[in-house]
């Protein structure tokens, strides 16, 4: 997961020209965070309304003494979207923890890690 934070480098004193200070936009990152957390949720959320309408064919088809081959093909096209969209969620979350991990292993212990960690 590469999202672009802003970094700005500046000198901290003219008598000690080796120090530099580094600032983070952290409020920026956090804002990406929580748009792919949103994303997510809105995946997830699509995934719920197929498997409303999955159940809604099955019973249709169940129901049919001769069923629709319409309706077996929809069924079909519905399964084949939620399996396309889990692995979009499982994709997004991997990458997700996989950023995490890094802060970890750079050692940061900052409150906006904490916070990915639960969400995810």
């Amino acid at each position: 997961l590469s999202m672009p934070l802003s970094v700005s480098l500046q000198a901290k004193d003219s008598d000690d020209d080796d120090e530099v200070t580094v600032s983070v936009d952290r409020d920026r990152f956090m804002d990406e965070f929580f748009e792919q957390v949103e994303e997510i949720r809105g995946f997830i959320d699509k995934i719920s309304e197929n498997v409303e309408e999955v159940k809604r064919k099955h019973s249709a088809i169940l129901a049919s003494p001769n069923p629709d081959e319409k309706t077996k093909e929809e069924l079909e096209e519905l399964m084949s979207d939620i399996k396309k969209t889990a692995n979009k969620v499982r994709s997004k979350l991997k990458s997700i923890e996989q950023s995490i991990e890094q802060e970890e292993g750079l050692n940061r212990s900052s409150a906006d890690l904490r916070i990915r960690k639960t969400q995810v």
